[in-house]
């Protein structure tokens, strides 16, 4: 019954992960508004906050990269559901074989197995995937965590050329800087969180 718990757990776990991402998609996507809202106030702050539209654009860049990386974790999230859960029903007829077994009379014929070698050879082919799509989705969270260190940097010179601009549009402009920082904060926590609901299952 370990091994089925140990099914059920993957199983629970990747669902949080997908929760996470969802979250931190949902984010990821008023981050792109944020962006075309900031575009806009360029044009209207005039040449004063030149430097500002190409901010927009690598902040329209990171939120689509964001996006398309919770896109692809969530891809692998949910195929370690499927396989989980077919990992789950295998074990858990693996289980009700190993009762059979019990049950048999020494001496008596085991017509099962063949039956029994043929499902444990699927459970270990479904447990190696479970391994390797595990070591995949760790490895993209880890990756979408190191792409978004450049938020704080874009906050940082997003701050730098709202000095620059005339002083009607500073504290619009200083906004979106904040916004960008927030963004990059609570992405960054969701995806930490999902890293600590895989970490107990990688052995």
């Amino acid at each position: 019954m370990a091994q089925n718990n140990d099914a059920a757990d993957t199983f629970i776990s990747v669902a949080h992960v997908a929760s996470e991402l969802f979250k931190a998609q949902s984010i990821a996507e008023e981050l792109s508004i944020t962006s075309k809202n900031a575009r806009a106030l360029a044009v209207r702050a005039g040449s004063t906050a030149a430097g500002f539209n190409e901010i927009t654009r690598f902040i329209e860049g990171l939120s689509k990269l964001t996006i398309e990386a919770a896109s692809s974790v969530n891809t692998i999230a949910i195929s370690q559901t499927k396989i989980a859960s077919d990992l789950f029903r295998v074990q858990g007829f693996i289980s009700r074989l190993d009762q059979v077994n019990y049950n048999l009379e020494d001496g008596q014929d085991n017509e099962l197995a063949p039956i029994y070698a043929t499902v444990n050879s699927t459970r270990k082919s479904l447990e190696r995937q479970i391994r390797s799509s595990l070591r995949e989705l760790v490895d993209r969270l880890d990756e979408t965590k190191m792409e978004l260190r450049a938020t704080q940097v874009v906050s940082v010179v997003s701050r730098v050329e709202a000095s620059r601009a005339h002083e009607d549009f500073q504290n619009s402009l200083n906004s979106v800087a904040d916004k960008v920082s927030s963004a990059g904060q609570r992405i960054n926590s969701h995806l930490e969180k999902a890293r600590r609901h895989l970490a107990h299952l990688r052995t």
